[in-house]
């Protein structure tokens, strides 16, 4: 990807529902000057308050990865982050009127075909990159995290892991390019486990759901629809460690290693990338 900083050429819209809100919601996609950021507002507020997509911004874990600063406060952002990180898409006002982003049909396809429509523009300045001078971890319970120094690329080995159950063990390596995100991790849907899915309902969430946005994971390994691609689940958790990892502050160049890992722990690593670079 470029050495500049990068911005769309235009602003673009996509409009959809939220998966456990189930709230219609409208996003803007902004142009924004260099040093910007991605920073999310909400529209729908009297002050229409902003919040900057950065892992400091972070409220506790949940199903999903959101922001919050003061009365700001946006849902389910990874997909979203992940699609500017594989675009290479540094600076990014996101203007939102509802708390939940768009859950389109799982993926990140329904942010990253209009941003592309929209055009990527390099900007005049450089762009920063986040190189861990050392290995940094998470590692908790069966969990393990890793970064390690890879100056100049960013390739992400995950491995998932169910045990018996579910589906066998699937683990994938990708070197991540423009390219690479857009035809190998951008159309890869979210799926949750049969079991959870009485959890989501008894407790109100799961609103936006259908077939054609979540993918069921049987017991047995079956899928509730076909496939999109090979693996298709090991590669949304790619997708969600992307969008989760751009909260550390900027693109990532390292070698991350990734086994059962999810949200809380994805953002534990970004916190750490984003210490050791303040450091």
């Amino acid at each position: 990807m470029s050495d500049k900083q990068c911005t769309i050429a235009g602003q673009v819209e996509v409009s959809g529902v939220g998966l456990f809100l189930g709230q219609p919601v409208r996003v803007r996609f902004l142009p924004a000057p260099a040093g910007h950021g991605v920073v999310f507002q909400r529209t729908d507020l009297p002050a229409r308050p902003r919040v900057a997509a950065n892992v400091a911004n972070v409220p506790p874990a949940q199903r999903w990865t959101a922001l919050k600063q003061g009365e700001a406060e946006v849902r389910m952002v990874e997909h979203v982050l992940a699609a500017l990180a594989g675009l290479g898409i540094d600076n990014c006002l996101v203007e939102s009127d509802a708390a939940e982003m768009p859950v389109g049909d799982g993926s990140a396809l329904c942010f990253v075909s209009p941003l592309v429509k929209a055009g990527i523009v390099e900007q005049d300045s450089p762009r920063r990159r986040l190189t861990p001078e050392r290995a940094l971890g998470v590692t908790e319970k069966e969990v393990t995290l890793v970064a390690l120094p890879q100056p100049g690329r960013l390739t992400i080995t995950y491995v998932l892991d169910y045990g018996k159950h579910f589906i066998k063990s699937q683990a994938l390596t990708l070197e991540i390019d423009r390219d690479t995100f857009i035809r190998e991790i951008a159309p890869a849907r979210t799926y949750v486990l049969r079991p959870e899915v009485d959890a989501f309902i008894k407790s109100g969430l799961g609103r936006g759901a259908t077939p054609e946005n979540t993918v069921v994971l049987e017991e047995d390994g079956k899928l509730s629809v076909p496939a999109r691609l090979p693996d298709e689940c090991v590669r949304h958790k790619i997708l969600d460690m992307m969008g989760d990892l751009y909260l550390a502050g900027g693109p990532l160049s390292a070698r991350v290693l990734g086994y059962k890992s999810g949200h809380a722990t994805n953002v534990r690593l970004a916190r750490a990338i984003s210490d050791a670079a303040r450091a």
